[in-house]
């Protein structure tokens, strides 16, 4: 298995298994080999079976949940986790896979415990010892600075960071992760060590994550001219590997705003009577972040976090096979669904991170695509919006660092792609206020860091809340905050960020045309 010859390694598991089916290594190594022939469904019902054969092991019990999240079981996913948890493995790469499984789950906390004791084991071993690559160490270390990240702890995750990359000089994800972790100074950045590294790039999502990183240091020292050439460097060969697709999402965005009609939305019966979820939707970068940190310092109200699960739901529940999270086709056989059953199924899945609060935020900002879904399911939840001047909501998209894979949010390659999926969501909301009027709360974002108070007082007020004031001390709260804006918005509330798109002059000068003969602009 250790040289890829999958075929020979199943052939001797399985004869092993021939003289002792009870041999619960070897049904734990058939399992992780269905994993790497892409089969997570036939890999978690081997791997079930060597649990049930030896089921203190935590080595198994954490591969299980790493599996059950590939074949979209997330409550048995933390449910075997758990469980692995429980045994007190001290092995690093069980703990590293235990917390891999946590972090996708939501659970910072845990997430961050395993990969600081995987490694402290570590410390002061080498890697000949330990058996382990400088590669598997650097992934681990880029993991646990991640983890040090979320919770608010950059010193210490700039020396993991660092470390990540003093083990595998060139993993590009972690020089594009310590690019954000402060404000770049002229006495103090990376920019002479990013340089060296130019050279260096093989592919195009090392050329993403490099320029990336070049680009948020430029701009941080005022180098705005610099940084739109390096943005554009940066996404060119991604843009050539991976072409957006503008037709689709197009077709995707028209095709909602024609399927929810106001009579389908009269037509489907009440849905599920829970009023637990706050939806926090909108653009990336346009404070559903902010907000969510905001409302989870009231006491009534736990942060899940970007939750996939509402999409999950109707992808199970219509047996779609779709990539992404969701397309047209899923979304359309969904409105034929018992709304109830979809509300109640969308619920559980959140147990049992929820339900110990009388509320929680779901912040996954793709979700305004399924508002009218969520309102039909879900009759009760509180939905959210932020907005944002369209200029600067389409600089923040175009100049983020989105997981390459993630289909959704491809239309970032290009400056005018942005634009154009602007208007497209403008035109989405737009509809959404026309078929559901007075159900969705919009937060303008500029208005929530000039007058904080004023406007968290009203959307406390559309949540159903009362005012409490911790919710004005969202950025000293010692809470993981795992999305981009980890590191701004433990900066407390700030207007840097409100006309951004200024600083960069003419180079903008083309969106600013498309969004202005859209109307957006005078």
């Amino acid at each position: 298995m250790g040289r890829g010859q999958l075929r020979a390694a199943h052939q001797h598991c399985l004869a092993i298994l021939k003289l002792d089916p009870s041999f619960a290594d070897a049904w734990f190594l058939c399992g992780l080999i269905a994993a790497n022939n892409g089969l997570p469904g036939k890999s978690v019902e081997i791997i079930e079976k060597a649990v049930s054969l030896a089921p203190d092991n935590p080595e198994y019990l954490a591969e299980l949940g790493k599996q059950m999240l590939a074949n979209q079981q997330p409550e048995r996913a933390l449910e075997a986790a758990e469980a692995a948890r429980a045994l007190s493995p001290s092995g690093p790469p069980t703990l590293a896979t235990l917390g891999t499984v946590f972090s996708y789950l939501g659970e910072h906390h845990k997430a961050l415990n395993c990969f600081e004791r995987a490694s402290d084991y570590l410390a002061g071993r080498s890697g000949t010892s330990a058996g382990l690559s400088h590669k598997w160490r650097s992934e681990l270390s880029f993991n646990l600075a991640a983890e040090l990240q979320f919770a608010g702890r950059f010193d210490k995750a700039e020396e993991a960071y660092e470390h990540a990359i003093t083990l595998q000089p060139c993993m590009f994800q972690a020089h594009a992760a310590l690019s954000t972790l402060r404000r770049q100074t002229p006495e103090n950045n990376h920019l002479a060590r990013l340089a060296t590294l130019r050279k260096k790039v093989s592919n195009a999502r090392d050329q993403l994550q490099l320029g990336y990183a070049i680009a948020k240091e430029q701009e941080d020292l005022g180098q705005y001219e610099e940084t739109f050439k390096t943005l554009i460097w940066a996404k060119q060969a991604q843009a050539l590997a991976a072409p957006y697709d503008w037709e689709g999402d197009a077709q995707l965005f028209k095709g909602i705003r024609s399927l929810f009609s106001p009579q389908l939305l009269e037509s489907k019966g009440r849905g599920c009577d829970n009023s637990e979820p706050i939806f926090i939707v909108g653009m990336p970068r346009t404070g559903t972040t902010l907000v969510q940190q905001i409302l989870a310092g009231h006491s009534q109200v736990f942060a899940a976090g970007e939750l996939q699960n509402f999409p999950q739901q109707i992808k199970r529940m219509t047996d779609s096979e779709t990539q992404g999270l969701f397309d047209l086709n899923a979304v359309q056989r969904a409105t034929h669904l018992d709304m109830t059953q979809l509300g109640l199924a969308y619920i559980d899945s959140t147990r049992p991170r929820t339900g110990r609060k009388a509320h929680f935020t779901d912040k996954l900002p793709l979700n305004f695509f399924l508002l009218g879904l969520i309102h039909l399911a879900l009759p009760r939840a509180t939905l959210v919006c932020l907005r944002r001047d369209p200029m600067d909501t389409c600089l923040s998209n175009y100049r983020q660092l989105f997981a390459a894979s993630f289909k959704h949010y491809q239309y970032n390659l290009e400056l005018l792609d942005c634009g154009r999926y602007y208007i497209e969501f403008d035109r989405t909301m737009q509809h959404w206020h026309k078929v559901m009027p007075n159900k969705i709360f919009e937060v303008q974002y500029e208005s929530l860091v000039t007058d904080p108070r004023r406007v968290i007082r009203e959307l406390l007020d559309h949540c159903n809340l009362e005012w409490e004031s911790t919710c004005l001390d969202f950025d000293k709260r010692a809470s993981n905050v795992a999305t981009p804006s980890a590191v701004q918005v433990r900066q407390g509330i700030f207007t840097d960020s409100v006309n951004r798109w200024q600083r960069y002059g003419n180079t903008l000068q083309p969106l600013y045309e498309l969004l202005r003969s859209a109307g957006y602009y005078a």
